[in-house]
């Protein structure tokens, strides 16, 4: 029995006691009382169903979370994992005490009531969820008040979900340190399309069913590669759908529509709870989406998600009236540019400034199918520091010679050019940063007048203009071709600089104390 939780339903065990009529549950939640640390992956808890009719994955039964000292509540749905079994989630994104009851019309899962005991996190950076923040940049909540971290989505094109799979633990985490660590890179992308439904059926035009449910097979190894990453302070950006020209959506079974409704709430419930994952709906979506149709989705998926998450899509290239009639009301603005510069990596943050913004095509150095969208070596390069150089737009890059590793891409044999990268921002991409160029002859980063970043291709000196500093500050240099190696330029005093390079390389200057 749970405490003095009302319950009546089939098997209930009823005992009059007094006055009161107290309801035993039948299928008696196991640990129903839990403690956690805060920001560390998910709690869950598991329910018997034996007695439920009709579909399963149509059954709704939620569990609201509530933080006994603010009040914070997160509501999640229960999902459907099999024969008689039903499970919900909880991720702790504040210390304290919670208390949960579960609420649903299927008695077995209705009035099941517990706590979870938060604790603080030992490690001061542990990464909560993906969020925004100042200047509507990507960020991660860290801390014990969620406060955000600011960086530059650097996704690298991962593998297919069939080998994602079978893979081995350690098989699978040597990855993950081969891309983060060895690499540099921040996050992977998979894409799932019609799996969803049938985990071995990526296009609509293979189901020969008019009303599919999801396929919890999928789920497992999306959730297998999501926590891992996370634990290697990294995010999985999912494409949920392609396009029609491939029947890699919905629209068989209507975009909106039962199947789809069903796959959305059970999305919602399985993945909701799970941190260091983003969605987009799918790319050429002008094609086959309206904008309608695209906010009705963003909308529902909001209703039924239990905590925030970051939903988007490519709509089309940035500057077009599509792309912002498509995209207004999404958390992330997605755009198909092929080869953005600097000004359109620009361009992309100021059309739509009060979100973060994604060049959402797949960045891939291959044998030239699309000339005029493919990448080399020295482009995949500096589309890194452009990216970040503009205010932080993310990415998707994937090297794919002589062929792709199961749908992913192969290691970069610049990989130190991506580490370099990598290393020179871990620190020193800030909150509050801006755009300013007119203090030299590249581009400009600032924050205040302390922090200045530089940065100029095939260029032998960099000006800077220190003059609004107020005290001297420190100054290094990269050269963003080799492994990292800080030249030290030394304290520099207020006022006007020219920093003269060994050679002609393209430069990157650090200027205050990071």
């Amino acid at each position: 029995m749970l405490g003095n939780t009302m319950r009546w339903g089939t098997g209930a065990a009823i005992a009059a006691v007094g006055v009161f009529v107290v309801a035993v549950v039948a299928h008696a939640l196991e640990e129903p009382n839990r403690t956690a640390t805060l920001w560390t992956p998910v709690v869950e808890w598991t329910i018997a169903n034996p007695q439920f009719e009709g579909n399963p994955f149509d059954i709704a039964a939620t569990a609201a979370f509530t933080h006994e000292t603010t009040g914070e509540t997160h509501t999640t749905g229960m999902f459907f994992d099999g024969e008689t079994t039903w499970r919900f989630r909880f991720f702790p994104t504040r210390t304290g005490r919670w208390t949960f009851q579960t609420t649903s019309t299927d008695a077995d899962l209705d009035g099941h009531a517990g706590t979870v005991t938060v604790e603080p996190n030992p490690e001061p950076l542990a990464r909560g969820c993906l969020a925004t923040a100042e200047n509507s940049r990507w960020a991660w909540q860290t801390g014990e008040s969620g406060e955000t971290r600011p960086f530059t989505p650097q996704l690298v094109m991962y593998k297919c979900l069939h080998a994602i799979e079978s893979m081995p633990e350690e098989e699978l985490r040597d990855d993950l340190r081969l891309w983060f660590d060895e690499h540099g890179f921040n996050g992977l992308h998979v894409r799932v399309m019609c799996r969803w439904f049938d985990f071995e059926k990526e296009r609509h035009s293979d189901f020969d069913t008019d009303d599919p449910n999801p396929d919890p097979r999928t789920f497992a190894a999306l959730e297998r590669l999501i926590t891992l990453t996370h634990q290697a302070d990294g995010f999985v950006h999912i494409w949920k759908w392609g396009d029609e020209d491939r029947r890699m959506t919905p629209i068989r079974w209507g975009i909106n529509g039962t199947a789809d409704r069903r796959l959305q709430r059970y999305l919602a419930a399985r993945l909701g709870p799970l941190p260091g994952w983003t969605l987009g709906y799918g790319f050429d979506l002008w094609e086959w989406v309206n904008a309608e149709q695209l906010h009705e989705w963003h909308a529902h998926m909001h209703e039924h998600l239990g905590w925030p998450r970051m939903l988007g899509g490519r709509a089309h290239q940035h500057g077009t009236p599509i792309s912002r009639a498509m995209t207004y009301q999404l958390d992330y603005v997605g755009y198909e540019t092929h080869r953005p510069d600097y000004d359109a990596y620009v361009a992309a943050l100021e059309q739509q400034p009060d979100r973060p913004a994604f060049m959402e095509d797949r960045f891939r150095v291959r044998y030239s199918i699309w000339r005029a969208k493919d990448y080399s070596l020295d482009d995949t390069r500096r589309g890194l520091w452009r990216s970040t150089m503009a205010g932080g737009v993310a990415n998707i890059w994937g090297y794919l010679l002589p062929d792709d590793d199961r749908g992913g891409s192969r290691p970069y044999p610049n990989r130190h050019q991506i580490r370099s990268y990598a290393d020179f921002f871990a620190n020193r991409f800030l909150n509050g940063m801006e755009r300013d160029n007119t203090l030299t002859n590249g581009v400009c980063l600032r924050r205040g007048n302390a922090h200045f970043l530089l940065y100029g291709e095939d260029v032998h000196e960099i000006t800077i203009n220190l003059s609004s500093m107020a005290t001297p500050q420190p100054a290094i240099a990269i050269d963003t071709k080799t492994p990292y190696y800080e030249f030290e330029i030394g304290e520099l005093e207020p006022g006007p600089h020219t920093w003269k390079a060994p050679y002609i390389s393209d430069w990157a200057v650090a200027v205050g104390e990071f």
